[in-house]
């Protein structure tokens, strides 16, 4: 991940120093002598990273840092420290920087500094363009996505939620069934009036014909009042029926009657109620195979099923995925008051390639664990339940029937971080001598440590060792 990098410094030994290391990493730099040329520099040109030292003569580093995030708000700073000014370094985190780099340090110190910094500035870029397609993606009642699948259905909701038709939304559990009747209703003339949900897996039976029909007083034992029933709640607006296929056969008929009336009596009562409702109800069951085997009326079928919405699953929105783990890391950093709000590639990649069995309601319980148990700013693989990762682990491994080239391709892969990790550890995490044994270049070793996703600083020992020049506190 290269960069267009400010450094911005009154010492000239590292100025030249830091362009040289840096330069020599593939990164495009320019250096300023001083505050007032870093500024004059910032106010010209668009960079993606900055080092700033914090004692300079004139502008303070905290007076740049300030004005710098002034100039461009998305620019990346990083402080330069010696150890006797700790806390004002860590006074600057707290202004706006983004981490601080205490002097003297090695070659390996400041380009592992920058590559975290380089890599902090891609996701907020990336979260930028995720919240664009937040914006653009949902145009009735938060239903988040874009893919072909999901804007099959949206194209139909929309043609069909100002018309007064029946509506019948199937699909498997968790993919937000209750959420397209909410837009079916917000988006029709009923909107004003009420829009009554109703779980119809949730009561028995008896329950479930009071709770929807009302009773009369002394209807039933218990029955001290007269109740209205939530159809009648409904007057004027929207019925939601969930699990329609849960239905009793006595229910099924008594709902029959009343659609093509308009009217039903209450328990115990005699009086006829009159009911202007539309109806929308929903189900996870093959409500054609059920009529078939004798437990769904095929005429109140016909009655429900005006218009079909059939929400694809969540292993066929393609690209869905990733729009969806971004709208939920902004609910739940915000409810959790932390600030991770991002995804480490390699993570979304993991649970890109999950079958998702609970579809979004599975997704938005994972994400919610993944911010709890996250440290930082960014959700990781070991984040995530152990499930998925052991899925992301198995689909991994080599079986006969992928091919030679996948299998190969599969190898190479899971060795090659066996066989970094393994270096990683013998040097410490010293990054020049990993590439040395490796016989490969620094900048391939920073690579393939962003690819497998492993922070050397974990495999540090108390003693480090590095660039053989040593740049000296100002």
């Amino acid at each position: 991940m290269m960069g267009h990098v400010l450094v911005i410094d009154d010492d000239d030994a590292i100025l030249q120093s830091c362009r040289t290391i840096l330069e020599d990493e593939g990164h495009r730099v320019e250096v300023a002598s001083g505050g007032d040329a870093g500024l004059a520099l910032l106010r010209q040109k668009s960079y993606d990273l900055a080092l700033i030292d914090l004692r300079m003569p004139g502008r303070h580093g905290l007076e740049v840092l300030e004005e710098a995030a002034a100039i461009d708000p998305d620019l990346v700073s990083l402080i330069f420290t010696a150890y006797g000014t700790i806390e004002s370094a860590v006074e600057a985190v707290k202004k706006g920087a983004f981490n601080y780099l205490t002097k003297p340090f090695t070659s390996s110190q400041l380009t592992a500094a920058v590559a975290r910094g380089l890599e902090h500035r891609n996701l907020l870029r990336e979260n930028v363009r995720l919240r664009r397609e937040l914006k653009q993606c949902c145009p009735v009642h938060q239903i988040i996505g874009h893919s072909a699948a999901l804007e099959m259905v949206l194209a139909t909701l929309a043609k069909v939620a100002p018309s007064d038709a029946n509506v019948l939304v199937t699909g498997e559990s968790g993919t937000g069934k209750e959420l397209v009747a909410r837009a079916l209703h917000s988006n029709s003339a009923r909107s004003p009036g009420p829009l009554v949900a109703v779980d119809c897996a949730a009561l028995p039976s008896n329950l479930l014909e009071s709770e929807l029909f009302g009773h009369e007083k002394g209807a039933f034992t218990g029955a001290n009042q007269a109740k209205r029933g939530l159809l009648e709640l409904a007057h004027g607006g929207t019925l939601f029926l969930d699990e329609i296929g849960e239905l009793s056969p006595e229910l099924q008929a008594k709902l029959l009657r009343t659609l093509q009336e308009r009217s039903f009596r209450r328990l115990g009562g005699e009086r006829l109620v009159n009911v202007d409702i539309r109806i929308i109800s929903s189900t996870s069951r093959d409500l054609n195979t059920e009529v078939q085997q004798g437990r769904f009326r095929q005429d109140l079928l016909y009655r429900l099923n005006v218009v079909n919405l059939s929400l694809p699953p969540l292993r066929e929105r393609r690209g869905d995925v990733a729009i969806l783990v971004h709208y939920f890391l902004q609910e739940f950093s915000g409810a959790t008051n932390k600030n991770c709000v991002a995804i480490t590639s390699e993570a979304l990649r993991v649970l890109e390639q999950y079958r998702w069995p609970g579809n979004v309601r599975e997704l938005r319980n994972v994400i919610q664990r993944a911010v709890v148990f996250c440290d930082g700013d960014r959700v990781r693989v070991r984040d995530l339940p152990d499930y998925i990762r052991e899925q992301a682990r198995l689909g991994k491994k080599i079986h006969a029937e992928m091919g030679y080239k996948a299998a190969r391709e599969q190898w190479v892969e899971s060795q090659g971080k066996q066989y970094l990790t393994t270096l990683l550890r013998r040097h410490h995490g010293n990054i020049s001598a990993v590439a040395r044994e490796a016989r490969i270049s620094r900048k391939s070793v920073y690579e393939l440590l962003r690819r497998f996703e492993i922070e050397a600083r974990e495999f540090h020992s108390q003693a480090q060792t590095g660039w053989s020049g040593t740049v000296t506190p100002s």
